[in-house]
């Protein structure tokens, strides 16, 4: 029988907006032993909270009155990773609509608990989950670290003893392997799973690797069966969504994501995934639902954005309400005071609404303004170059906007949904020929350069491949495959001609870079490993 745990040892955070259930709570967790108790009355202090201390044990209620909401804040926290992997998040709710529970549940708390309930209950529940989180300790201490390589090895040693964790480390062990890349190898550990007894995490796994394998058709077939025999099963619908999607059916991909919003309505990732299939597949009122929902369930959570409020300007544009259109662009500078990024949305977004009401002149100066603050952007907003090279377009100024197309796709060369975004929007001005020419002659550009450099390496000039992709990277800046490309021909070069300190620092450079922009890229993870190899093989510890 595992020890019992030491809840004196550990940091606790209540959080809920009533003052009576917060010492309420704090008396329950007293009663247990613990001395070291947070208290937060909303999300904005719990976020305050999280950044500023690591805690092992979160109470969360699920309504915490105006502002963020228990769920909010928990997809928050996961998104900007403010807990660490062995920290307990429990929901705490009284609320009993179907809609709300699938939604908090779905964004995977380690449990949750449905008030009233007794302070033996609590600790039962707590002293489960903490000894289970205590035994993967050594494993989650090496995913926070992201030293994934090193998780494995543990696993591995785990694995070999007889213990109750079995499934569990088979599961972690998987999931370690799908975010390395090595699919082959989660495929098989799935398998083993799936041959013990059907789980659905575990047929969802399997579908997952068989995705990143490219068999996308195969993928979304189990991912059906999936939904079929588990209708609640949310992140099933997002795969099956995103299987169909890659085949190449955008319908079939949106009437997923419309089936488990309709299940889920409140998860905002999955809205706006949803709004963008919709208006691909031109039905504005779906997408105009999915949008709004964006901005009425995520009222004061950080997961919103200026772009959130261009996706329903654009679909108001495209119906003719241009009011509503000028209207949530106004909404959206009292929302994000006048960020560059707001700024830069909004002048774009009007120029566009201006165009299509026929006020060329308004229209006109807004453009100018978006360009400028486009130009004067390090980090442009996803589909805000598409806006603004559909104004330029539009305005009669194909070069300026050929130009800025040209750019996005020689930045994202290698990513088939953002191509079709581009087409998609050269179908809707009326450009769909021409647009397909740019997009295909701007990828062969960037697709020539990475084989150049390819060929040059494998001819064994591996400094002549380094400098050249090191230039690309100047040109390319944005574009992640050049930046790891010349992070991984500077380590390959170093391993066979020795260390170079101003070599190694560039390539630290660009996997930092990228490290900002996807900490779960996987060739990047893949590459810090071997940034670390490299460094030690020459002496250096990083």
């Amino acid at each position: 029988m595992s020890e019992p745990i030491n809840f004196q040892e550990k940091n606790f955070l209540v959080i809920d907006d009533g003052p009576g259930m917060r010492a309420s709570l704090r008396t329950t967790i007293s009663a247990l032993g613990g001395i070291r108790i947070d208290m937060a009355g909303n999300g904005i202090e719990a976020v305050n909270r999280l950044e500023q201390r690591a805690y092992d044990i979160i109470l969360c209620d699920y309504d915490l009155g105006g502002g963020k909401d228990g769920q909010q804040l928990l997809e928050e926290i996961k998104c900007r990773k403010l807990v660490k992997h062995s920290a307990i998040f429990m929901m705490v709710t009284a609320e009993q609509s179907y809609e709300k529970v699938v939604s908090a549940v779905e964004l995977a708390p380690d449990d949750y608990l449905v008030k009233p309930f007794t302070g033996e209950v609590l600790r039962l529940r707590l002293e489960r989950l903490a000894q289970k989180k205590a035994y993967f300790a050594p494993v989650y201490e090496l995913m926070d670290r992201q030293d994934y390589r090193q998780a494995i090895q543990v696993c591995d040693e785990l694995l070999k003893t007889p213990n109750q964790h079995l499934v569990d480390l088979m599961r972690m062990k998987a999931e370690i392997c799908m975010l390395l890349g090595d699919y082959v190898i989660a495929k098989a550990l799935y398998e083993q799973v799936l041959a013990m007894r059907e789980i659905p995490w575990a047929r969802m796994g399997l579908a997952k690797s068989m995705f990143k394998q490219n068999n996308f058709s195969e993928a979304a077939e189990i991912f059906r069966q999936v939904t079929e025999a588990n209708p609640n099963y949310m992140e099933a619908y997002d795969w099956l969504a995103k299987s169909y999607s890659a085949t190449g059916d955008e319908k079939a991909a949106q009437q997923a994501l419309m089936v488990a919003a309709g299940k889920s309505p409140r998860m905002l990732q999955r809205r706006k995934l949803l709004g963008v299939a919709a208006y691909q597949n031109d039905d504005l009122e779906t997408a105009q639902d999915a949008f709004e929902a964006v901005l009425e369930f995520g009222k004061n959570s950080a997961l919103t954005s200026p772009e959130d409020y261009a996706n329903l300007s654009r679909v108001f544009i495209d119906k003719g309400s241009c009011d509503q259109a000028l209207s949530v662009m106004k909404n959206a500078r009292k929302a994000f005071k006048n960020s560059p990024e707001v700024l830069l949305h909004g002048a774009v977004m009007d120029s566009l609404a201006y165009q299509k009401t026929g006020d060329t002149k308004a229209a006109e100066a807004e453009l100018k303004k978006a360009l400028e603050y486009f130009h004067d952007c390090d980090n442009k907003p996803g589909g805000v170059s598409l806006d603004i090279a559909r104004a330029c377009f539009q305005l009669g100024d194909e070069e300026t906007g050929k130009e800025i197309v040209q750019d996005f796709i020689k930045n994202n060369h290698d990513d088939q949904k953002i191509h079709r975004h581009a087409e998609d929007m050269f179908r809707k001005i009326g450009l769909e020929d021409k647009g397909k020419e740019i997009i295909r002659d701007s990828s062969r550009v960037v697709i020539a350069l990475n084989n150049q450099a390819v060929r040059m390496a494998q001819a064994g000039d591996l400094k002549g491949s380094v400098d050249l992709l090191m230039q690309a990277v100047s040109e390319y800046q944005e574009n992640t495959v050049i930046v790891l490309n010349a992070a991984h021909a500077i380590l390959a070069y170093m391993q066979k001609q020795g260390w170079d300190e101003e070599l190694s620092q560039a390539a630290k450079r660009y996997l930092a870079t990228v490290k900002h922009r996807d900490p779960d890229n996987q060739k990047y993870l893949m590459l810090s490993d071997l940034y670390k190899d490299v460094s030690q093989q020459h002496g250096f510890t990083v």
